[in-house]
């Protein structure tokens, strides 16, 4: 289910209300993330954050570019980011990868254990370092 109103490489808000893949990137210190939202036919949201659901930066970063392809069984879609829009030294951050589907019945996914009995991808403490290969 894609939020009603999620157009291909458009910002768009609240679109983990419906089906969509996250990433978190947290600075090397872990007090501040980045969330980036991703929807089926390439829609994005993204928020700074400096401390778990403590909003820093709300403005869209720049130069997103966006690629989808939905079909009856599946759903592909990649995103490209600036370098120049992540203020942390990327090869230092932290990393996790979420996704919400099934909705409105919603399933939760993450790539790493993230503790507490309720769906909060919203934990930097509990991501995971990046590595990087040259």
């Amino acid at each position: 289910l894609i939020h009603p109103n999620a157009r291909e490489g458009d910002f768009q808000a609240e679109l983990w209300k419906y089906d969509v893949a996250e990433f978190f990137l947290a600075a090397p210190d872990r007090s501040q993330y980045l969330e980036f939202n991703l929807a089926p036919n390439g829609a994005w949201w993204s928020c700074f954050f400096s401390a778990p659901r403590k909003t820093s930066r709300t403005k869209p970063l720049a130069g997103v570019s966006t690629q989808a392809k939905v079909t009856l069984d599946d759903w592909q879609v990649h995103a490209a980011i600036p370098l120049t829009e992540i203020p942390w030294p990327l090869e230092e951050c932290f990393l996790n990868a979420t996704f919400i589907l099934k909705s409105p019945d919603q399933q939760f996914l993450t790539l790493t254990d993230l503790g507490g009995d309720q769906p909060d991808f919203h934990r930097p403490a509990h991501f995971l370092a990046i590595s990087l290969s040259s």
